[in-house]
């Protein structure tokens, strides 16, 4: 990952680790995002939030993958 995007790496797996499960792994929801956005009084550009989503992504279909 370039280094002028390792933040949304960090964000990302901050994020993670407050990730709702069910009877599997859940997607990070929105309402989430805003909500660590106001915890950290952070702004997220939208690339950002697209980059967020991405990552959410490779990580739920590897989840499903090997689970």
């Amino acid at each position: 990952m370039p280094f002028e995007l390792a933040h949304v790496w960090e964000w990302f797996a901050q994020l993670n680790r407050k990730r709702q499960n069910g009877m599997a792994v859940n997607p990070i929801a929105s309402t989430e995002i805003l909500a660590w956005q106001a915890r950290h009084g952070i702004a997220i550009e939208p690339f950002e939030h697209q980059l967020l989503d991405q990552l959410d992504a490779l990580f739920l279909s590897h989840q499903h993958a090997v689970g």
